[in-house]
């Protein structure tokens, strides 16, 4: 069996709209931006990107660190790294 392009174009897009890329996509959004969210987690912006698109997951806690973010929402200014056991 043979796929076109399009019918495989919308099975990566399928595949990649799940609730991980999701929740990627709005904490991006809460935080502002690629660049911001690959330093808050503590990874490169390229492996930030092939999770957005879905190609790869991210470890539990990154995830987890991205739901945080997005839990607090975009009133929460986000300053440079968190530094462990201090709240801001």
């Amino acid at each position: 069996m043979t796929l076109s392009n399009g019918a495989m174009h919308s099975m990566q897009a399928a595949m990649a709209d799940n609730s991980v890329t999701r929740t990627l996509a709005l904490a991006l959004r809460t935080i502002g931006g690629r660049e911001r969210l690959a330093e808050y987690l503590g990874v490169a912006e390229s492996l930030l990107q092939e999770w957005l698109d879905g190609r790869s997951e991210p470890p539990t806690l990154i995830y987890l660190r991205a739901l945080d973010l997005v839990a607090r929402g975009p009133f929460t200014p986000y300053s440079g790294p968190e530094r462990r056991g201090v709240r801001r």
